[in-house]
């Protein structure tokens, strides 16, 4: 998976719209604060405006400013909206892809490190990157382990369906690949 340079200029977009709260911050100003060649600032807004993720008035006193609310919208919900599904490798998300897809441990292998990921994006929110960044629970756990997570406490999973505390690998915790659920 590769993160790409649009999105990595969406989040900075985001962010400078997030610094900014309810004042309005031109475009041409977070190009230039963020070193974002301009003409591509523009039309990356377009994406996020499209994703409802941010909002824009035209006009001397117009900008952007955030659309959403920053505690509930996550990371894996902005990467999504840029560059669509989070994956290692097309044969974990489309059946299509591989025709050998069904017998590959290979494919076991990636579908489990997009869990990994999408569980790990999933549990940060806007917010949380925006006032905690590298402090964030989720990241100090990535950072301290070489195999992933080493418990699922506190991971936001609305993709495995569970609620704050709960495990952000497959609902079912015999295939589930962190520590303590080991």
């Amino acid at each position: 998976m590769d993160i790409t340079r649009r999105c990595d200029y969406a989040c900075r977009i985001l962010r400078a719209a997030y610094k900014s709260g309810d004042s309005y911050v031109s475009v041409s100003d977070i190009a230039e604060a963020e070193d974002i060649p301009y003409a591509f600032a523009r039309s990356i807004q377009h994406d996020l405006v499209k994703a409802e993720l941010i909002k824009t008035v035209r006009g001397a006193r117009g900008g952007l400013v955030l659309n959403c609310d920053p505690a509930e919208v996550t990371l894996l919900e902005v990467l999504e909206s840029i560059q669509g599904p989070v994956s290692v490798s097309l044969c974990a998300i489309d059946p299509e892809y591989c025709e050998k897809q069904e017998g590959c441990a290979y494919n076991k292998v990636w579908q489990g490190a997009d869990r990994l990921l999408n569980g790990y994006f999933a549990a940060i929110t806007l917010k949380d990157l925006f006032e905690q960044g590298g402090t964030h629970p989720a990241v100090v756990a990535a950072m301290a382990s070489g195999d992933g997570p080493t418990s699922c406490a506190g991971m936001n999973d609305k993709a495995s369906g569970g609620g704050a505390g709960s495990c952000a690998c497959p609902s079912d915790a015999t295939s589930c690949t962190c520590r303590s659920c080991r």
